[in-house]
This record gives structure tokens, sequence and C-alpha cells, in this order.
């Protein structure tokens, strides 16, 4: 009798483990880059899934990457993922063409591309690259519209030449063997660089100010059909972020555990370490560039929606025909705020 009691205990501990299981709602993210690189992959994926805040929220998360937004919304408007990270202007690109992705937090205030030049090159202003020979990672897009706003915003003209340099080793080569006399590329990217033993100096380009940045994204129909998961899911998002702003490195490790394939080889993890968290407090410091208010952490300026459209529209890049309050929303903001801040710091500070 003992061992059929304890048979029908362990089928009925099996049954509910599987109940609980069966609860969690399978959720996927669709990042707009293919590979997985420390960015905001640290707090949007593998800090929540490790910490079990995905978990507490009732969901079974998975990530994967696309070549682009454009690519990501695909693959969410097909019902194969619920939610997606790409920029403001991609957000109304897709619903100008008939697709439903609502922006619901601001991943990044200020998107993070910036000049960068040698410590010798002389320049030290945008007024400085006028006549100058200027690198890109890519042939015109947002990058060019970026360093061209902030010209003519500083009253100067776009006069320069343009090149392609790629990004990473490639891009630093360019810059160090002057065949480019500055270049425009990413936070993320120059911490990269800069962990190869690069010196650079940067200039801003103050236009980011004035637009929006970098979303995650779900759509309509999950708004409306599963609030619940929605605020779920920022909810443990940013209990991710905050906990790697205590903690960055503990939550690298973290990124490490989950992606072992992203650790720099051949140096000590010390090294990878500390080379992780140069290219992630580059990020977090564009993310977080001009935040005030910490309790409303992924809250969306129109005005900024706003000017994204105005710029992208005058670029050709958007048509300018959907009004923006319907490509992003701010009514889950206090809800995925809602926890318990000090907490998940002390449980960062307590990590090893």
């Amino acid at each position: 009798m003992k061992s059929l009691i304890c048979l029908l205990g362990g089928v009925a501990t099996f049954a509910l483990a599987s109940t609980a299981s069966a609860q969690e709602k399978p959720i996927t993210i669709v990042l707009s880059h293919a590979n997985m690189a420390v960015g905001e992959e640290v707090f949007l994926y593998a800090v929540p899934k490790a910490l079990g805040y995905f978990k507490d929220e009732g969901l079974d998360v998975t990530i994967q990457g696309a070549s682009g937004g454009v690519q990501a919304g695909q693959v969410m408007a097909s019902g194969n993922a619920q939610f997606i990270t790409t920029l403001a202007e991609g957000v109304m690109q897709m619903r100008e063409q008939g697709a439903d992705p609502v922006a619901i937090l601001s991943l990044k205030n200020y998107n993070g591309y910036s000049v960068s030049t040698l410590p010798d090159s002389g320049i030290k202003s945008l007024a400085d690259l006028t006549g100058k020979t200027i690198g890109f990672p890519v042939a015109g897009g947002g990058t060019v519209m970026m360093l061209d706003e902030s010209l003519k915003a500083a009253g100067l003209k776009p006069e320069y030449t343009a090149i392609v340099i790629g990004t990473g080793p490639g891009a630093a080569a360019a810059v160090e063997q002057k065949r480019v006399e500055a270049a425009v590329l990413w936070d993320a990217n120059y911490g990269l660089i800069e962990n190869l033993g690069y010196k650079l100096n940067y200039i801003d380009l103050p236009i980011q100010n004035e637009i929006a940045g970098f979303t995650l994204s779900t759509s309509d129909k999950m708004v409306k059909d599963d609030p619940k998961s929605v605020e779920g899911f920022c909810r443990a998002v940013l209990k991710g972020l905050t906990y790697t702003l205590a903690n960055k490195e503990a939550a690298v490790d973290l990124f490490f555990k989950e992606f072992p394939t992203t650790k720099a080889a051949n140096v000590s993890d010390e090294e990878a370490t500390k080379g992780a968290v140069n290219v992630l407090n580059k990020w977090l410091d564009s993310a977080l560039k001009g935040v005030t208010d910490v309790s409303k952490l992924g809250s969306f300026d129109k005005a900024k929606w706003e000017k994204s459209k105005e710029l992208y529209a005058a670029a050709g890049t958007l048509k300018g025909t959907i009004p923006v309050d319907q490509a992003f929303t701010n009514q889950f903001i206090d809800g995925c705020n809602n926890f318990d801040h000090e907490a998940v710091k002390a449980q960062a500070m307590a990590a090893k």
C-alpha cells in the first residue's frame, strides 16, 4: 500500500509540474539583428530568463535574430513571434504597409550614433567635417541622414565625401590607416573597437536627441487579446535592466552562460567580462541618455515620434500617412515599472 501511495504521489507531483509548465505561455521575441551580442540581449533576455523573471510572469520565452527590423516584423506578422525590436521609423514604415506593430517600450532614448576620429586628426566638432572623407557602415540609410541633419541643425552644409567601411575591425583599420578622416558608427561597435586597443575621440550627433529611438514592439492584436502577457514581458525586461544597471559584471556572466559562443576567444574570463562590460556601458549610456524619471523607464515622447516621421518622410523612407499615435503606446509603462526595484538591485549586488 505504501508503494502505491508513493507511486500515486509521484504521479500527482508530475501532473502538477506538467500543469505548471503548461500554464507558461510560449513567447518568441525576434531581434532586428541576426547574431546575439552584448546589447539589449543582456537585460532583454539572458538576465530575466536566468533569474526566473519571465517564469514569474507565467511566460516561457525564446529568442531569435533577423536581418533587420522589417524581417523581424514579418515574422511577427506571420504569427510566429509576439515581440520584436526595431527602430521607431521601422514601426511606422510597417504600419504604412498594412502591418500592425506597436511600440510598447523605449529601449534606447538615444540611438547611440556618433562621429569618431583619431586623437591627432584635428577634428574637434561637426564644423571640422566639411570637406572631409567620412566612413559609414553602409551606403545611405539612417546613419547618413543623422549626420546630415545634425550638420544642418548646426547651420552647416553636408559637404563631405562618403565611403563605405563596414563595421568592427575593418572600420577601425580604415580610420587608423587614414583611408577616412572620420567614421560614423554606433555605441556597441565602438566598444568592440576600443576592446581591440584603438583610441578614438567622439562627436555627438545631436539630432538623435530629437527623434524616437530603438523600441520593443508587439502587435495591435497582442495588445488587445493578451495585455497581461504584454505587461508581464516588459516588466520582466525592466527587472532585467534594473539588475543589469546594478551589477553589469554579473549580468554579463549570465549573458555568457546563455550564449557561450559570444565570449571572446583566447582571453581570460576576466578580460572577456571586462571587454563585454565596456560594450554594455556604451550601449546603456545611449539608452538612458536624458532619462530623469527612473520610475517611468521606457516611456515615449510623442514629439520625438513626430520628428522622426518628419525627417524620414522627407528622406523618402516614410510616406508620412500614419498618425504617430498608432505607432506607439504608453499604456503599459506603469505596469512594466510596477515591481520592487530595491529588491532587484539587492539581488544584483549579492551576485558574485
